[in-house]
């Protein structure tokens, strides 16, 4: 399975015995999980993190090691090795051995389950404005945002001389610095306090074991859950937290050695962070191709961390903005999954017309100005009914002028030279249709400057200038901040609902243009920055906003559970728009948008902090039970009431209002009946609301009315390109969904091919690994371009293309 950053990889899974539809496993290494509960699993309860270090404990863990002892033996008796064990969060052995060894293993006493080792890829100045952290540090102080609190970032590592964490101020509480090895001590202080590095579990051999970030992932995310104020050249960041304790645990190697990390060093390195008292992990990773919850033993390791009173926090996925798409470990109930929303600015050349708010626009390959062109802008279409700008005009027609061009027909190189013929000084070329995003111009010899913006940012544009005539531009050519709009859904977010049918992702943050610290030292990776700063995308770093607020709230508010800390993190959500504005789904958006400042002032929390009533027909009769706690100080009356997002009937509540003194509990009944419902999600929120305080919490509610009936077909993953005649296996991976996103598998998709000349050999159900994936190997023509294939179920059709090479 591969794992990835979630800055946009792909993961998959094979298991055992299984069909090796997946490449993401490493070949001669596997898993080996024996059947007696780890550490964490033993004796569970209020005060379980003081009881991992306890008599008790160390008794059971004694008793573990002893059976990976005999196990070890049972293991090298075959010729096969074992690379390391875990005992906290799971219990297992992580060997090198043959397929047949790994077999025999598999059928020895003691052995739940042995399972291959899989790969994965890796899946902030405005986050503070966006999430009320300003508020929030107003109320508490910035200098003990998080203090006191540790945060492991299980990533590629870090940057340990990056400004953002020297000169912290901190001091490394008793017991600390740790490290996995003495050299990992030397990138250790008072603000990183443990340091180990994963490396050796790792595919293949690596120039550097150290915890020395090679790809810029792992300091990009410890920034922005806690760094320190960092002047980057656009801007100066600050993190979440910036007070909290870091941990680093360095899953990911050097790129182009290994750029994939293992299960197995995950695994080790929650349960060693669990062992090492960590409060809170953030998972910027995951597998687009999620198994079922019982078959994922990654999941389970998480599942069994936070039952050791850890905060876990994951990254939803990139694998968006389709439904059904949510990635592992992200599906564990207990972990608190994140998804991105947009920032309210990026940083871009711009395009900036009088009255009007500046436009993202991309530079050309050509002359590119150190200070802005100011000129009045023409739309050319008033001099060339095409707006292409293909061929001469008359001459003194654009002069001192920008000339708004619009893209196709001709070569960009063509069009600034008959704008520059004309007298203009600068160029805005725009995309020729709304689909197709503004990029890098390639402009030959051409010398005009330019930029290339939308197609509907140039219709803005021209309209203004029909409406008022002359308007002046400033075409900027360096990149500066450009104002968005904020808390929209990104085009890449994961969406839900689980692979348990749950409501995820549980919360929205932050993770489209941020702008964080990252590595400068390896220059093969993509996140290689010279300045030591760059702006990123992806859920990957949505997550450690989370993982920051949960550090500044546990600071603020210590001695609650996990469960009250999940629940004032993500029923206080507000709320968060579609990728083209308005209303959307609860299995998009979840409870909604991060909110430190509601979060910290919060009296009240629910358990579960979402109600998935699950799928069924159109009639239906479900219960649930909501329970609320009273964490304030004193009695409070709280009212209950349901608001549906839509105009289909909700559930009801027992109780619609209930007193509470300080910490006391109710647990109120929940029904929802349902005749003749409408198809499609039923969706929305039970609203608990303190009489005293005026302060509300919202917990989602979601079902689905289904009668499997085809709606959508998501691709989940698909080659770009191969070898003419060649066989491509599993060419393409995807899904059939309903109108609520469940997956459809009772009737077999028909494939054909549309144009190409290639073939479909094989079409596959891998519903059984992976929760209604299908798959089809596809031979491609013998002539090179593109091969294009038709999916169909029922009436919905989607094509895909494949390029011949």
């Amino acid at each position: 399975m591969h794992w990835h950053p979630c800055y946009r990889l792909l993961v998959v899974l094979t298991l055992l015995g299984a069909p090796s539809i997946f490449a993401g496993t490493i070949p001669g290494r596997y898993i080996v999980e024996l059947t007696t509960e780890p550490v964490a699993a033993h004796g569970g309860g209020p005060g379980i993190r003081a009881r991992l270090q306890g008599a008790s404990a160390a008794s059971h863990r004694g008793r573990i090691r002893m059976e990976h002892a005999r196990m070890r033996g049972e293991v090298e008796q075959r010729s096969a090795s074992v690379l390391d064990t875990v005992d906290t969060v799971a219990n297992a052995l992580f060997i090198e051995a043959t397929a047949a060894q790994a077999a025999e293993v598999a059928a020895l006493p003691g052995v739940k389950r042995v399972v291959p080792m899989r790969t994965v890829h890796m899946l902030l100045d405005r986050a503070v404005i966006q999430h009320k952290v300003l508020e929030a540090w107003n109320q508490i102080g910035e200098d003990r945002a998080g203090a006191g609190i540790r945060i492991a970032i299980i990533d590629s590592g870090i940057t340990a001389g990056h400004e953002a964490f020297l000169n912290s101020g901190l001091t490394a509480p008793d017991g600390y610095p740790r490290g996995g090895s003495t050299s990992d001590l030397s990138y250790t202080s008072g603000k990183i306090i443990v340091a180990r590095s994963y490396v050796s579990l790792l595919p293949y051999r690596d120039p550097d074991y150290s915890v020395r970030d090679h790809v810029g992932h792992g300091t990009a995310l410890a920034m922005i859950a806690a760094g320190g104020r960092a002047a980057g050249p656009l801007a100066t960041i600050t993190g979440i937290a910036p007070k909290a304790h870091l941990g680093v645990y360095k899953v990911f190697g050097t790129p182009g050695w290994n750029d994939y990390t293992s299960d197995a060093a995950i695994i080790k390195a929650i349960d060693d962070a669990v062992s090492d008292g960590m409060d809170i992990i953030n998972l910027s990773l995951g597998s687009d191709l999620a198994p079922r919850l019982a078959d994922d033993v990654e999941v389970e390791a998480v599942e069994r961390a936070v039952q050791a009173g850890v905060i876990v926090v994951a990254a939803a996925g990139n694998n968006g903005p389709s439904l059904n798409t949510i990635s592992s470990p992200a599906t564990a109930p207990s972990v608190i999954a994140v998804g991105a929303t947009t920032n309210d600015r990026t940083f871009a050349a711009s395009v900036e017309v009088t009255g009007l708010s500046p436009f993202v626009a991309v530079t050309s390959s050509g002359a590119a100005p150190a200070t802005p062109i100011v000129a009045p802008i023409v739309d050319v279409t008033t001099l060339d009914e095409t707006g292409l700008l293909c061929s001469s005009i008359a001459g003194g027609s654009l002069s001192g002028r920008v000339a708004l061009i619009r893209r196709g027909t001709c070569t960009f190189e063509t069009k600034l030279n008959v704008a520059r013929d004309a007298g203009a000084v600068g160029a805005v070329v725009y995309t020729a249709d709304s689909a197709t995003a503004p990029f890098g111009m390639s402009v030959g010899a051409a010398t005009l400057p330019a930029e290339m913006i939308s197609y509907d940012d140039a219709q803005t544009i021209r309209q203004a200038l029909a409406a008022q005539g002359e308007l002046w531009a400033t075409v900027s050519f360096t990149l500066g901040p450009v104002q968005r709009i904020p808390n929209r859904l990104t085009d890449f977010t994961a969406a839900g609902p689980n692979v348990d049918l749950g409501i995820k992702p549980d919360l929205m943050a932050m993770g489209g243009d941020v702008y964080t610290a990252t590595q400068s030292l390896d220059p093969l990776s993509s996140m290689y920055s010279s300045t030591g700063f760059m702006a990123v995308d992806g859920t990957s770093f949505s997550a450690p906003v989370v993982a920051g607020v949960a550090a500044l709230l546990k600071g603020a508010r210590p001695g609650l559970s996990v469960d009250q800390y999940r629940s004032l993190l993500i029923n206080t959500g507000g709320t968060v728009e579609g990728l083209s504005g308005g209303v959307t789904g609860l299995q998009r958006t979840g409870a909604g948008l991060l909110n430190a400042q509601a979060a910290l002032n919060s009296t009240a929390t629910a358990y579960p902090v979402s109600l998935s009533f699950g799928a069924g027909g159109v009639d239906a009769e479900m219960a649930r039970t909501l329970t609320v706690t009273n964490i304030g100080a004193e009695t409070e009356t709280f009212t209950i009431s349901v608001e549906p997002s839509n105009e289909l009937p909700g559930p009801v509540v027992a109780m619609p209002s209930v007193e509470l003194a300080a910490g006391a509990a109710a647990d109120v009944p929940v029904s929802f009946v349902l005749h003749g419902a409408t198809l499609g999600p039923h969706e929305g929120y039970l609203v608990i609301s303190g009489a005293t305080t005026g302060r509300s919490i919202r917990v989602p509610y979601w079902y689905a009315a289904t009668e499997y009936i085809p709606a959508y077909i998501s691709v989940v993953s698909a080659t770009t390109s191969g070898r003419r005649g060649a066989r491509q296996q599993d060419a393409v991976l995807f899904r059939v969904l309903d109108l609520s996103g469940l997956a459809i598998t009772d009737k077999l998709p028909e494939i054909s091919v549309v144009s190409g000349g290639g073939t479909v050999s094989k079409v596959s159900v891998y519903d059984t690994e992976i929760p209604g994936l299908f798959g089809f190997d596809a031979a491609l023509g013998f002539i090179a371009g593109a091969n294009v294939f038709q999916i169909q179920a029922g009436s919905i059709v989607t094509t895909v293309t494949i390029t011949g090479l």
